[in-house]
C-alpha cells in the first residue's frame, strides 16, 4: 500500500480510504471483518459521518478498531463529520462531538457538504458550526477541522483561498472531472490535503458493461479498477474513497490500488480519452440550468436520477427521490419534472449539452408524475 502526506499535517495516509457509508446496518459481524481486513491490507483512513447505514456506521468502524489487537504497529485514522443544518451552531457541533467521541477516536472533523459558497459562510459565522469544532480542537478532542464538498471548482477554489480546512473531500470521477478540477489543483497548490469520494460515480460506471466496456483498459479489467485508476493516477490527490461493506470488496479494492505504482498524468488523460469515445454525458450537478429556468425545477437532480434509470439502477433513484422528498424545503421545493413547460432555455447553459427537456419528460414518466 502507498502512503502519501496528508497535507501539513505530518500524517502519512493510505491512498485507499475506507468509505463507511456501504455496511448493512443489520449485520455488524461483516462490518467488523471489512475495517479489520482492510487495516491488516494496509488501509489506515477510514471516512464515516452521522446517519451513514441507519447511523450505525460511527459504531461499526469504532467497534472494529477498538477491538483490534492492542499490538497494531501501523497508525489508523478516523474522519467524521457534522452537518450545519443538523448542528446549526457551535454548542450543537460541541454535543455532537461529545456523542460522537463515546463510538470513536477522531482525527479529521469535517463541516459536512458544502454546497455552494452561501453555505459555507453561514458555516464560519461567529458562533456558528465551525466555531464549534475550533473548540473541540483546542480541548483536544479532535486534531484536524476539514470539509466535505460538492460545490463546483470555482467555489472550492475560493473555500480553498479562506485557509481554513486542512484537508478537504470532494465528488471527482471521469464523468465530473472537468467541473471540479479547478478546486481539485487549487486544493493541491495550497498544501491542502486532498480526499475524493464518489470515484465510480455514485455506481454509474458499474452499470450496463455493454456500454461502457471500452471504458475499461482490456478485455480482463473491470469498471471498478478503470474508475479508481483514473483517481489514484492523479498526483494532486492524497486519498481516494471508496464505500466497501465486506472483505471481498476491500480485498479487490487494495489489489487495485496496489497495481498503481504512482502518479501518471499519462493514465489520466488516456482514461479521459476512453471515457469520451464513449459519446455517453452525465449530469454533473453543477446547477447552471437552474440559472434560466423559468419554473425554478430542480433540474439537475432531476437530471441526475434520469442517468442512474438509464443505467439500470431504478431501485436506487426510487430511493434517491424518496430521499429528496423528505427534504422538501432544500430539495426539490415542491417541484416535479412534470411541471417542466419544456421551453429549453435550460439546454442553453448546459455543459455537457444534455437533451434535458427529454431527460425531464422521461424522468416523469417513470416517477409516475403524469
Amino acid at each position: 500500500m502507498r502512503y502519501k502526506e496528508f497535507g501539513k499535517t505530518g500524517k502519512r495516509v493510505s491512498i485507499l480510504g475506507f468509505g463507511g457509508m456501504r455496511f448493512d446496518p443489520d449485520d455488524e459481524e461483516m462490518a467488523v471483518r471489512a475495517v479489520q481486513r482492510a487495516v491488516g491490507l494496509g488501509i489506515n483512513y477510514f471516512d464515516t459521518a452521522p446517519g451513514y447505514c441507519h447511523d450505525t456506521s460511527e459504531t461499526f468502524i469504532g467497534k472494529a478498531l477498538d477491538s483490534l489487537p492492542k499490538n497494531t504497529e501501523r497508525d489508523i485514522y478516523i474522519s467524521t463529520k457534522s452537518h450545519y443544518r443538523a448542528d446549526p451552531t457551535a454548542d450543537d457541533v460541541r454535543r455532537r462531538i461529545d456523542d460522537q467521541l463515546k463510538k470513536l477516536r477522531c482525527h479529521f472533523y469535517n463541516m459536512w457538504c458544502i454546497l455552494d459558497l452561501e453555505q459555507f459562510e453561514t458555516i464560519m459565522k461567529p458562533g456558528g458550526p465551525y466555531e464549534g469544532a475550533v473548540k473541540a480542537r483546542e480541548e483536544g478532542l479532535i486534531e484536524h477541522i476539514c470539509c466535505s464538498t460538492h460545490a463546483s471548482g470555482e467555489d472550492i477554489a475560493a473555500v480553498i483561498k479562506a485557509d481554513v480546512f486542512e484537508g478537504i473531500t470532494l465528488g471527482y470521477n471521469v464523468m465530473n472531472h472537468e467541473f471540479r478540477e479547478q478546486g481539485l489543483k487549487a486544493a493541491a497548490e495550497a498544501g491542502c490535503a486532498v480526499v475524493t469520494m464518489n470515484p465510480l460515480g455514485g455506481g454509474l460506471l458499474t452499470r450496463d458493461e455493454q456500454r461502457l466496456k471500452r471504458f475499461k483498459e482490456d478485455a480482463s479489467d473491470s469498471f471498478i479498477a478503470a474508475a479508481l485508476r483514473f483517481n489514484f493516477s492523479h498526483p494532486q490527490i492524497t486519498v481516494v474513497l471508496s464505500g466497501m461493506k465486506n472483505v471481498g470488496e476491500v480485498e479487490f479494492n487494495v489489489k487495485t490500488a496496489e497495481s498503481i505504482k504512482g502518479p501518471d498524468p499519462a493514465v489520466v488523460k488516456r482514461l479521459i480519452q476512453k471515457f469520451e469515445s464513449l459519446g455517453e454525458s452525465f449530469c454533473t450537478g453543477c446547477g447552471y440550468c437552474l440559472e434560466h429556468c423559468p419554473e425554478n425545477i430542480q433540474i439537475h437532480l432531476y437530471a441526475q436520477m434520469w442517468d442512474r434509470v438509464r443505467m439500470k439502477q431504478p431501485e436506487e433513484t426510487a430511493r434517491v427521490y424518496k430521499v429528496y422528498l423528505d427534504d422538501d424545503e432544500r430539495w426539490l421545493g415542491g417541484k416535479r419534472a412534470s411541471d417542466c413547460t419544456q421551453c429549453g432555455e435550460c439546454e442553453m447553459s448546459c455543459t455537457q449539452k444534455l437533451p434535458i427537456r427529454e431527460y425531464m419528460e422521461n424522468i416523469a414518466k417513470f416517477l409516475g408524475e403524469e
